[in-house]
């Protein structure tokens, strides 16, 4: 199924994680992509083992947290593929421990690189997709934003991606940008490979109704789903992919920052 032939997409985290998943998804079916990650260098290394060629997909870095440099470097993408259809927002840090153990500085880094990077990358790419005609943008949430786990800062944050999804939804739909989220639940993903080597994954399998973390293919499915034409109706939405956790009125209790403490920082 080639649903992204002569679609032009831009990936944000898309070096790794659920961003670079969501890259190859679409690669796979037909998309133009540009990938935006702090990591420049892993960026550019991942567009070219994508496309050996260089002529379907590119590498960028870029700070998220940095408006100016989200407007620079999303203009430079649209330049690129000669416009813009689609986005995945998907970069994304986490802070683990208590409210007690949360700095201000991770406090701060996270809700900037979590929430803020959202609002900076819709606002930047909201014309070129004007432009186009119309098209889709698709926030990595979380289902920490909607029943809190992992951290204050991350739960917070995450809990703004779904609130400011369905703002945006609201303000772009005169202009046929159709906005939505997905919360994943724990995925094995970069950002909680530490977590998953520590035990959490074995722990957390009993109480995940389908027994096992999600894999980051799976949640990137979600992502092309809501960024296609297949979704052309749906807008203002939170699509939970979390093997069915967030049914569960209460598993077993972990508490956060059990398995380990501390700010950590990765692509999602």
């Amino acid at each position: 199924m080639k649903r992204y032939t002569n679609k032009r997409v831009v990936v944000t985290g898309g070096a790794s994680g659920i961003g670079l998943a969501s890259a190859r998804r679409l690669f796979s079916e037909g998309a133009a992509l540009a990938l935006v990650d702090l990591d420049a260098a892993a960026a550019r290394r991942c567009a070219r083992e994508l496309d050996p060629t260089g002529t379907r997909v590119a590498g960028y870095g870029a700070d998220v947290a940095d408006s100016a440099a989200v407007a620079a470097v999303l203009r430079q993408a649209e330049e690129w593929m000669d416009g813009l259809d689609v986005v995945v927002n998907s970069a994304g840090i986490i802070a683990r421990g208590t409210v007690a153990e949360t700095s201000d500085d991770a406090w701060r880094r996270v809700l900037e690189v979590d929430l803020s990077s959202m609002f900076y990358v819709a606002r930047a790419v909201a014309p070129a997709l004007r432009r186009a005609g119309g098209g889709a943008i698709v926030n990595v949430a979380s289902v920490a934003g909607s029943v809190g786990a992992v951290n204050a800062a991350y739960a917070a944050a995450k809990g703004g991606v779904i609130a400011l999804t369905r703002q945006l939804a609201n303000e772009f739909c005169k202009d046929a940008i159709r906005v939505n989220s997905v919360s994943p639940g724990f995925t094995s993903t970069p950002l909680n490979q530490e977590l998953r080597a520590a035990g959490s994954e074995g722990a957390w399998a009993n109480r995940i109704p389908l027994g096992r973390f999600g894999l980051p293919g799976e949640i990137a499915a979600a992502c092309a789903f809501l960024g296609s034409d297949d979704a052309s109706y749906i807008t203002g939405i939170d699509l939970v992919a979390d093997g069915g956790l967030s049914a569960v009125a209460r598993p077993d209790y972990i508490p956060a920052g059990a398995a380990m403490g501390g700010f950590q920082g990765a692509s999602q």
